[in-house]
């Protein structure tokens, strides 16, 4: 749609005819009503210049700008009006009557629901990305991060399969969609399945899907989970948890795109990227005998190892204020900020579930805070690292936690402000800067939103 309306629209008719008309074209982007000409003024024509902030005029040249209209459409029925706008239009600009009058009206209906579709799709989009990490957006600056970009950056272009490493609840679901939305697949088909969720019997027909009378109760053909992904990208999530006999039928997959139907023998070419993610330690499993060698050998051409959260503390505040973001969407309530003891208690715990446990912390943070802060209390959280020994010796000067809680002050303010000036720009860029659309899609007020633009510089 338009950032800014271009077409200029001049109306010549009594208030009554001309309203619906006209209160159809007002609004919608692209279009603007100028001007409204009536040689009676009748009342409800000046009701209605009133109501649309429009200029009211007798005749079309009375109106001084009327050399600048783009259209021009008389709803008098009176050919002397017409005349007179074709005699003084502008070169470009266009006479309508009668049917094309009402053919610009259903224009107009046609783009105020285009309107209405696009917003409910940005809306919908947002949310999406809210509940996904933004189309696999990975949030974080430490070392261990960028570095995990970079990689995910070089193979996204590519059709390798890639195989993620890492312990559970360290994001590997999302470094798989950042994966898929950086590659050329990213408007195809993206299919996650946890195989740890299929019950054995069934991970079989649900990947590579079942002909109608393969067994009891398939009443009809179904595609399979890889078919469905067909062109796009499908993550096998746990895949270490998959029994041999399917690794085997995986593995000549891969190497082939052929399938086969449970219970059919014709075999299908389906073309799809894999990814495929664990927490277990493959090498062993397949010293084990639980993992077959050439189905590893195969995925282990190219390896990501996600880190721990423990080992990326300095993401914690970012981590943080991003799930708090989710959770005010999700739970409807605004939190203003995390206290800094809030921040120094998240820094001293060791995570043993990872970005999971974090997010959950903080949406039970949300729902139990008071005046709209995250404090430590509201975590319950145990530190990991025991506490400092308190000295009986009177001549030993305890360690004052001041210059720690003033530094993690003026860290935690520069976190927010950049997190909020950035999530400003976002919401921004995603209306096309249009700041009213904008404090929509966020859920800021308008007035808050122009506030903390300007305390921003932007």
């Amino acid at each position: 749609m338009w950032k800014e309306a271009k077409v200029k629209i001049l109306v010549a008719g009594t208030g009554k005819r001309c309203a619906p008309f006209m209160e159809t074209l007002n609004g919608v982007h692209g279009l603007s009503l100028k001007c409204l000409v009536d040689a009676s003024c009748d009342p409800s024509s000046m009701a209605l210049a009133k109501g649309l902030e429009l200029d009211l005029v007798r005749t079309p040249q009375e109106y001084r700008h009327l050399d600048t209209m783009d259209v021009l459409v008389n709803l008098s029925r009176d050919q002397a009006v017409t005349e007179v706008l074709a005699r003084n239009k502008a070169g470009h600009a266009v006479v309508l009557e009668g049917v094309g009058a009402r053919m610009v009206r259903l224009i107009a209906v046609a783009l105020r629901k285009a309107g209405r579709f696009e917003d409910r799709f940005r809306q919908a989009s947002r949310e999406m990305d809210v509940i996904h990490g933004e189309g696999g957006r990975i949030v974080g600056k430490s070392k261990a991060v960028q570095q995990m970009q970079d990689l995910i950056e070089r193979v996204a272009p590519t059709p390798t399969s890639v195989l993620l490493l890492g312990e559970t609840g360290t994001g590997k679901d999302l470094a798989a969609r950042s994966i898929h939305a950086q590659s050329h697949l990213k408007h195809k088909p993206f299919v996650s399945i946890n195989c740890t969720a299929l019950s054995p019997t069934l991970r079989e027909s649900e990947l590579f899907g079942y002909k109608k009378g393969a067994f009891t109760g398939a009443d009809t053909d179904r595609k399979g989970l890889l078919e469905e992904a067909d062109g796009g990208t499908v993550f096998l999530d746990e895949i270490g948890d998959m029994e041999m006999g399917l690794q085997a039928k995986l593995l000549r997959f891969l190497q082939t795109g052929e399938l086969r139907r449970v219970g059919s023998t014709r075999i299908r070419l389906v073309k799809t990227r894999v990814i495929a993610a664990t927490n277990r330690n493959l090498e062993e499993a397949v010293r084990h005998n639980e993992f077959r060698s050439d189905l590893y050998y195969r995925f282990n051409t190219f390896t990501i190892h996600l880190p721990p959260l423990r080992g990326r503390k300095e993401d914690i505040p970012y981590l943080a204020y991003h799930f708090v973001t989710k959770a005010e969407a999700k739970l409807n309530r605004r939190i203003q900020a995390i206290s800094p003891e809030a921040l120094d208690s998240m820094d001293r715990y060791d995570w043993p579930g990872n970005i999971r446990e974090l997010e959950n912390v903080i949406e039970r943070a949300a729902i139990l805070c008071q005046d709209q802060v995250i404090e430590a209390r509201d975590l319950a959280l145990t530190p990991s690292e025991p506490e400092q020994a308190v000295s009986n010796d009177p001549m030993e000067r305890p360690t004052m936690p001041q210059p720690r809680s003033e530094a993690y002050q003026d860290r935690r303010e520069r976190i927010m402000d950049s997190f909020e000036k950035k999530e400003l720009q976002r919401y921004l860029v995603e209306a096309q800067g249009n700041v009213s659309k904008a404090a929509r899609l966020s859920g800021i007020p308008r007035r808050t939103f122009y506030r903390k633009m300007n305390k921003h510089g932007i």
